[in-house]
């Protein structure tokens, strides 16, 4: 064999191993902290129960979320809203961020009570976000933040409804041309809305604790309704709206503040809701989707 063939095949050798060494270091690179959304609205239920406001609820959050807090956001609407396409949004955000991130939900649409199946709520039932397919039980949304990595920021806007005090007959009564809605879908099995509503609300969709590393704004306390509404020629949810004109006058707003001028808004006449602001108070005291 030739010295010169050694020296060629010892180069290739260093070269490869070389190359070997450097790729596995890019793959390794910590990347830069970003910011995901995923926004949710769903107005035509399969059945009854639809809604009027809800898409535009989401494509208002997605617009503002995008172009002035500079959030990646992807949006599911109406049939799309299924609990499989949800809950894979949500997990794949939650598993492929880091610390430094900041990752928001918004949902716009029913709400409904479910019976506790593992006897973890204090009030004897489930919250849930009704999709279009099934249920969203808070129960699995709180197992999916459990797996937030420490030091990511996740924020959770809820437009709907948290209550078992309402039934079927309350929906069909109301007849005006441009009502406010409630956003409450009534549990199929009428048993278990008379057995619901025979115990008191007493939570929304997390327990308040100083600890939560997430925070929540809901449209209204979970003894009342968040309203699909009427506003200016256009179907909107009461929370959304007026939400969405603060952000829009102060962008650079602590979500405390922004909690304070949204309940200047609201409860009003038409519409009798209560925004609820939950989390630690340092959450409460930083700026909104910073």
């Amino acid at each position: 064999m030739s010295f010169s063939f050694l020296k060629q095949w010892w180069i290739s050798l260093w070269s490869s191993k070389t190359n070997t060494t450097t790729t596995i270091t890019d793959q390794t690179t910590t990347r830069s902290s970003r910011k995901q959304a995923l926004c949710v609205g769903i107005n035509n239920y399969p059945g009854y129960g639809d809604l009027k406001g809800c898409i535009n609820d989401a494509k208002g959050w997605k617009k503002i979320l995008k172009h002035t807090f500079h959030f990646a956001v992807i949006i599911l609407l109406d049939s799309k809203v299924t609990f499989n396409n949800v809950t894979k949004e949500l997990k794949k955000m939650v598993k492929e961020s880091i610390k430094g991130d900041h990752l928001v939900f918004t949902y716009s649409g029913h709400g409904t009570t479910t019976p506790d199946r593992n006897g973890d709520e204090a009030d004897g039932k489930d919250e849930a976000l009704c999709l279009y397919n099934g249920l969203l039980v808070d129960d699995v949304i709180r197992k999916i933040l459990n797996e937030l990595p420490k030091g990511v920021k996740f924020t959770f806007i809820s437009d709907s409804c948290h209550s078992g005090s309402v039934t079927r007959s309350f929906m069909s009564a109301v007849n005006s041309e441009n009502p406010s809605i409630p956003k409450y879908m009534p549990p199929e099995d009428e048993v278990g809305v008379v057995a619901l509503e025979m115990l008191p609300v007493k939570k929304a969709v997390f327990v308040p604790q100083e600890n939560m590393q997430e925070i929540l704004l809901s449209g209204c306390k979970s003894n009342e309704y968040s309203y699909d509404a009427y506003f200016d020629g256009k179907n909107i949810g009461a929370f959304s709206h007026y939400s969405l004109l603060i952000l829009k006058d102060n962008p650079k707003i602590t979500y405390k503040d922004f909690h304070k001028k949204l309940r200047e808004k609201l409860p009003s006449d038409r519409n009798p809701q209560s925004p609820q602001l939950e989390g630690s108070e340092a959450n409460k005291n930083s700026l909104m989707f910073q």
